[in-house]
């Protein structure tokens, strides 16, 4: 928004608040507000001054400006005296506060990002330099506020008067191409670090992650969806992290791949990072499969791998369903009952608990529920069910028609509250296998912070390339969120990523003018305990004296 004076036929002078738009190609103007008519220079430089004053509150009111840039950037270098503040005759009437600007995320996310050694990813040549502060201003961005490309390069504009044109986003995306191995190489080298070069436990997982688009090409694909997007195209993400969900690395596959091949794949790429036979990967059941079994074994890879226990032999199933034989054992402070088997000399652990059990039945309570809805004259129409796969499988077939199916129901039933894990360690505890594998969870956890706080899907780019450093500047964010997490955690300050966003979101400086020497002052906000303590664990310090800028 910027004021515009208008002269009118009548020798009077029109103050008025415009803001520019985009519509398609083509910049528009429109005016947001009129503020009045001034005959003399000092009626106009009154109505200019409350123009000024009203820009300034409604832009504030908006969405928080991005944390990428300090104001010494544009007005000038921060007095290195602390002790340095605004001078007594400045008088307070006299201010006008111009932004309100959030710190938080970039003095802690950015010095991080220093610290891991990504400030020279594109290169170290003076022409690199630039490149590089536009990673940099993405992947905060990311950090602070998860939008497209093209709105993160209108904030900064809008906010800053920065401008990193869009195409100059696009063009660091692409130099990310050669880059790609090294940068994430850099990451696995900083969660290394964190754990003294060892890491003897991974957990892996596969996600899908979807496409506003309906075309298909050598990456995106149509595939299961677990977004539940089955009419647009897709990619199959592999992720592998440590126990504490620190990433180790990734890997895109086509959105095709069958989930239980990702990891034939992977197993190549972890091989590049250290000796994966010193190491327990545990897996989700979508890698129980004998390909990728027999592919860890021969590489010499300990595993915990979820077993999928209808899927076994007969007399297997049977045994399982049997009441006897079954141990007591704690996991985790949970009250469990286990069993042991030997499956193709493997180790089978089958655990039974009664939280399970309950949450199984009301899983299958909710789907019955949703089938019976649908059931007119006894029978369900396939069209209404195709959607619903969990409920489909209670349903038989019969003339183009279907069913309910009680017996299926009543089998179903049998399995609650039993889940199996198998491993080729013979030596573990079944106490200690369950508790591995309970760390799961972390992978899921992983996910959810990438798709839903830092927003990696849907997709809106279109190329391979793109596509890829899309899900690299993602993967960055991803690293130092995780990274920002457990380095708290190790000063006994426990923060989840949102409660750790939140409060670095409310360590802001307003930025004052003084209308009448047209100097800039920083006004920081309060720290708060936990704020001070969050810029302890990294070794910053947060002042609260203002200082002039310029």
């Amino acid at each position: 928004m910027f004021v515009r004076i208008k002269e009118k036929p009548n020798g009077k002078k029109a103050v008025q608040i415009v803001e520019s738009y985009r519509r398609a190609d083509k910049v528009s103007q429109k005016i947001v507000r009129h503020i009045g008519q001034a005959t003399t220079e000092r009626e106009l430089d009154e109505l200019k001054r409350l123009a000024e004053s009203i820009i300034v509150e409604v832009e504030n009111q908006r969405q928080p400006v991005l944390p990428l840039f300090k104001p010494e950037q544009i007005y000038g270098h921060k007095p290195k005296n602390e002790e340095i503040t605004i001078d007594d005759t400045v008088k307070i009437r006299n201010l006008r506060e111009e932004q309100r600007i959030i710190d938080g995320i970039g003095e802690v996310f950015g010095k991080l990002y220093d610290d891991i050694g990504l400030g020279q990813a594109l290169g170290n040549t003076q022409m690199d330099e630039s490149w590089n502060a536009t990673l940099k201003a993405c992947v905060l961005a990311r950090l602070a506020n998860p939008v497209s490309k093209r709105r993160t390069a209108s904030l900064l504009e809008q906010d800053y008067g920065i401008k990193i044109p869009l195409e100059k986003i696009y063009r660091m995306m692409d130099r990310l191409k050669v880059k790609e191995d090294e940068i994430r190489k850099r990451i696995v080298q900083s969660t290394l670090s964190l754990f003294r070069e060892r890491v003897d436990v991974l957990f892996f997982d596969v996600t899908t992650l979807y496409f506003e688009s309906i075309e298909t090409d050598d990456l995106r694909e149509f595939g299961y969806s677990k977004d539940c997007k089955f009419k647009e195209s897709q990619v199959v993400l592999a992720l592998a992290t440590t126990t504490a969900g620190l990433p180790i690395s990734y890997r895109l596959f086509p959105g095709n791949m069958y989930e239980g091949h990702t990891l034939i794949k992977m197993v190549d790429e972890l091989k590049k990072i250290y000796d994966v036979a010193q190491v327990l990967l545990v897996a989700d059941r979508a890698m129980f499969n004998e390909a990728s079994l027999k592919l860890m074994e021969d590489q010499k890879i300990r595993y915990i791998v979820a077993a999928k226990l209808r899927g076994l032999p007969k007399a297997l199933r049977q045994a399982i369903l049997e009441d006897d034989d079954f141990k007591p054992a704690v996991i985790e402070h949970e009250f469990h009952w286990t069993k042991e088997f030997a499956h193709n000399s493997r180790r089978l652990v089958v655990s039974y608990s009664s939280g399970r059990a309950r949450k199984d039945a009301q899983d299958r309570a909710r789907l019955i529920e949703r089938l019976l809805k649908k059931v007119k004259d006894g029978k369900v129409k396939i069209k209404d069910v195709i959607p619903n796969y969990g409920s489909k499988k209670y349903l038989e077939l019969k003339d183009k028609e279907a069913v309910v199916n009680e017996t299926k129901i009543l089998e179903d039933a049998k399995w609650d509250g039993l889940h199996g894990v198998i491993t080729n360690d013979s030596e573990m505890k079944v106490t200690e296998l369950l508790s591995r594998y309970r760390g799961l969870w972390q992978i899921e956890e992983s996910f959810r912070i990438n798709k839903h706080d830092l927003k990696m899907r849907p997709i809106y780019h279109w190329t391979p390339d793109r596509i890829r450093a899309h899900i690299l500047i993602c993967f960055l964010a991803f690293a130092l969120a995780k990274q920002a997490v457990y380095r708290l955690g190790l000063t006994q300050q426990s923060m989840s990523f949102e409660q750790l966003r939140e409060e670095l979101l409310h360590v802001q400086s307003s930025l004052d003018k003084d209308i009448t020497t047209g100097k800039h002052y920083i006004i920081p906000s309060r720290v708060t305990l936990n704020q001070k303590k969050i810029y302890q664990a990294f070794g910053l310090k947060r002042s609260d004296v203002p200082y002039p800028v310029g």
